[in-house]
């Protein structure tokens, strides 16, 4: 699994022209910790990761779970986004079947230092990129808590669409969670580069 793209961080946040580049990046186990530690509570990691790990998390869970992307079939491609070996985000292709050609964006996070600076939209467009160009996906689904606006929204803005909901699926404390499922396929995101190389050369 190589690189994905790498854009000059001052594409998307204001920093000097000088800063080394902003790249998706297998994810390695040196990063574990900077992961959990954006974790601090169960809500935190239910919302981030649904019912796949038990609270407390620790990293023996974590690196179980990332096994899934050394065995064969591989059904996990586990991303990093990172700038000068530093983690920035956290983003996955789960589930991923190559006979159906379909795969979950799953446990998208960007730690907490550096949100609300574009980079969660970045890092998906780059996932997303990664499942329909190099692994030839048809299909990329994902599940989002309906309270969870502001991803939903960069969700929509990236061509997801709604396919309905999964009520009160989750629990956590004495809250039921209700998870909207959305989707994306492929002959939408080929749609959506169209629009934009349209919209590139219009502003030429």
């Amino acid at each position: 699994m190589g690189l994905v793209r790498s854009y000059l961080l001052k594409d998307i946040i204001c920093c000097a022209p000088n800063k080394k580049p902003v790249e998706l990046v297998p994810f390695k186990q040196k990063y574990v910790r900077d992961v959990l530690d954006g974790i601090k509570t169960e809500a935190d990691m239910v919302q981030w990761a649904g019912p796949v790990f038990t609270w407390p998390m620790t990293q023996k869970q974590f690196r179980q779970h990332l096994q899934a992307a050394k065995q064969e079939p591989i059904t996990l491609y586990p991303f990093a986004l990172v700038r000068d070996n530093r983690i920035l985000g956290y983003s996955e292709l789960s589930r991923y079947c190559r006979n159906s050609r379909q795969a979950t964006l799953s446990r998208v996070l960007v730690l907490p230092r550096y949100r609300s600076r574009g980079l969660a939209a970045y890092m998906i467009e780059q996932v997303l990129s990664f499942g329909f160009e190099t692994l030839n996906l048809n299909r990329i689904g994902l599940g989002v808590f309906d309270f969870n606006r502001p991803a939903i929204r960069c969700y929509k803005k990236l061509g997801f669409t709604l396919e309905g909901t999964l009520r009160e699926s989750a629990k956590v404390g004495d809250s039921y969670w209700n998870c909207d499922l959305m989707s994306i396929l492929r002959n939408e995101w080929n749609g959506q580069d169209a629009l934009q190389s349209d919209a590139a050369a219009r502003r030429s």
